[in-house]
């Protein structure tokens, strides 16, 4: 094997890691908990950017997918010149994701002119099913309850019933599982997996995936189907026969094996010692009684009522957050349920980029992603489309109720998918792959240099308690929020824990509270917020203040109740205000000892 090739190899190598590393990190530090599964994604895009020069591959190809993602870069890095963003940064951060990810996509049809695009999408595939296997293993762990004693639980405040391999929410562990779904008929139909191991896969993948218990895995299983049926109606291909009938009977089986957990259930509890009754995503459809439904569509009505006040620009990119703390007080939205986590996401993606980014910059990407993938529809059928738009369509399905693609892990599978869309064999000027190098080597430089901010941030989030030393960490705090666009939110986040409830500096500390709870209003820092202002002499501000928490929190009055306490009389209004929403709270909301 020559050098060139084995460079190749190692640039598919890199690249099919995207699909595994990321997702399976289990380094989650405060206030950037993602940091790490997110930039592991650019290290890989550099390694395999780096790997492809031996072969004058590197960037000769730019797909659709890349000039969408440029498009979208140059949407993101405007909107601040038109919208007041309290956080500009988080604005720009995205516009260099959207910049990575116009590099990935080209990285990636590099890759496929190597390697040819059954080659390059059967190895992707392989990477997609040790992903699944790799997180599987560990969803089996939290359910057994050995995930603790193998130190793969990274998060002991949620419960084993909560299966979610070390992605982090049941249903993106489903949506990724689902991917090793698709990937494994594919392979059969390919004849590169034999039908005795897409047997173990599908019959394992059903158990792990009902284990989950997400209720979106009925809609990924109509999604595939019916694509599935649609590419052999366009082509009547014998592996695309083949991969239809795999297709249909694998969802088949994953819809049985959401009936039969209870009897795994109890298969586990007897091998374990231990009580184990997870709920399937068809039991958990028909009990209903969780209030997310409810808040979801509660959440999207407010999105549209945000892009109707603000139908150009949007309200500005990841303030929505606001706006939903700021609406709910409204009567349509009395009944949406007593789910009191902060909805930063109206749980809809069209909702959240009207609401957020405005009309035309939601039509450009729209209407960009409906131009990326129009070759496959208007090209031949091949069982690389099933593949690529299986996947797409699981990813498009999960964000229509949640937020998988605010993940950049999620988002640069998507654009590796969008990416093996059937292109021209036409090749791209130099001149176009001189800025892509440029721009290659600025974000890797951006990746490393960026790097010890993070520690930094990391090793100043828990105060010392040292009155001196908090003191200094405080003002090298606020030096950052005013000096580092790129991380001035997380900062300002960090400060909130070292701003005691005093007098002391009360106009500095009111003026930081008010610019933190007007981008995430957070239930803990609004009370903070309202005990500031009673401190002011702002007693009717800090009413509101609590009034409009608690009618997005509810849940909360109790431990704002404890929080407030009965010795400092000057939060007498406040606790007058939690103790009506509390008695108003359903019993089961209701655990103060009385």
């Amino acid at each position: 094997m020559t050098f060139q090739k084995l460079s190749e190899r190692l640039a598919l190598l890199a690249l099919g890691l995207i699909a595994i590393v990321p997702f399976a990190s289990r380094v989650h530090f405060v206030p950037l908990p993602q940091w790490f599964g997110e930039i592991n994604v650019i290290w890989l895009l550099l390694a395999a950017g780096v790997l492809l020069m031996p072969s004058g591959r590197l960037f000769d190809a730019v797909p659709r997918a890349s000039w969408w993602c440029l498009l979208l870069a140059a949407v993101w890095a405007l909107q601040p010149q038109f919208v007041h963003l309290l956080f500009p940064g988080m604005s720009y951060v995205t516009a260099l994701g959207w910049l990575s990810l116009a590099l990935l996509a080209s990285v990636t049809a590099s890759l496929r002119g190597a390697f040819g695009e059954r080659e390059f999408a059967i190895w992707l595939a392989r990477a997609i099913i040790v992903g699944g296997l790799v997180q599987s293993l560990i969803g089996t762990a939290q359910v057994s309850g050995l995930a603790p004693v193998l130190g793969l639980f990274y998060d002991s405040s949620h419960p084993t019933s909560n299966i979610f391999g070390h992605i982090g929410q049941r249903n993106q562990y489903a949506h990724y599982l689902m991917w090793s779904v698709v990937s494994g008929v594919y392979l059969f139909a390919v004849g590169r997996l034999g039908r005795n191991w897409l047997i173990a896969l599908v019959l394992w993948m059903s158990l792990m995936l009902a284990w989950a218990g997400s209720r979106s895995i009925l809609l990924y299983l109509v999604a595939m189907s019916a694509l599935a049926g649609l590419w052999y109606w366009r082509n009547r291909d014998e592996a695309l026969g083949r991969l239809m009938t795999a297709m249909w009977l694998t969802s088949v089986v994953i819809v049985a094996a959401q009936f039969a957990l209870p009897l795994f259930n109890h298969l586990i509890s007897l091998l374990t010692h231990t009580d184990v009754e997870n709920a399937s995503g068809v039991a958990r459809l028909a009990a209903n009684g969780d209030d997310m439904g409810a808040r979801r569509f509660a959440e999207m009505h407010k999105a549209w009522l945000t892009f109707q006040a603000h139908p150009l620009w949007g309200v500005g990119w990841s303030q929505y957050a606001a706006e939903s703390v700021r609406l709910q007080p409204l009567p349509q939205f009395a009944a949406a349920g007593y789910n009191s986590g902060l909805f930063t996401n109206a749980h809809n993606l069209v909702m959240q980029l009207l609401a957020e980014m405005g009309g035309p910059a939601t039509a450009l990407v729209v209407g960009g992603f409906l131009w990326v993938v129009l070759p496959f529809f208007r090209r031949a059928a091949t069982p690389e489309g099933v593949l690529a738009l299986g996947c797409v369509a699981v990813t498009l399905t999960h964000s229509m109720l949640e937020y998988p693609l605010w993940y950049f892990y999620f988002l640069a599978m998507l654009v590796i998918f969008v990416a093996m869309a059937p292109r021209d064999e036409k090749l791209p000027s130099p001149w176009l792959r001189l800025p892509l190098l440029g721009a290659l080597v600025w974000v890797g430089w951006l990746s490393i240099s960026t790097t010890p901010m993070f520690w930094e941030l990391v090793n100043l989030y828990t105060p010392t308690g040292n009155a001196q030393k908090d003191a200094k960490r405080s003002e090298r705090l606020i030096e950052i929020i005013e000096t580092k666009p790129l991380f001035a939110y997380h900062a300002l986040y960090t400060l909130d824990d070292y701003l005691p409830i005093t007098r002391d500096n009360l106009k500095q500390k009111l003026a930081l509270e008010d610019r933190l709870t007007a981008f995430r209003p957070y239930p803990d820092v609004m009370l903070k917020r309202a005990q500031m202002e009673i401190l002011a002499g702002q007693r009717a501000k800090a009413e509101q203040t609590l009034r409009t928490t608690l009618a997005s929190f509810p849940t909360y009055a109790g431990q704002f109740i404890e929080t407030l306490g009965d010795a400092n009389p000057e939060w007498e209004p406040l606790r007058k205000i939690s103790r009506e929403a509390y008695d108003k709270l359903p019993a089961k909301f209701r655990t103060l000892q009385e």
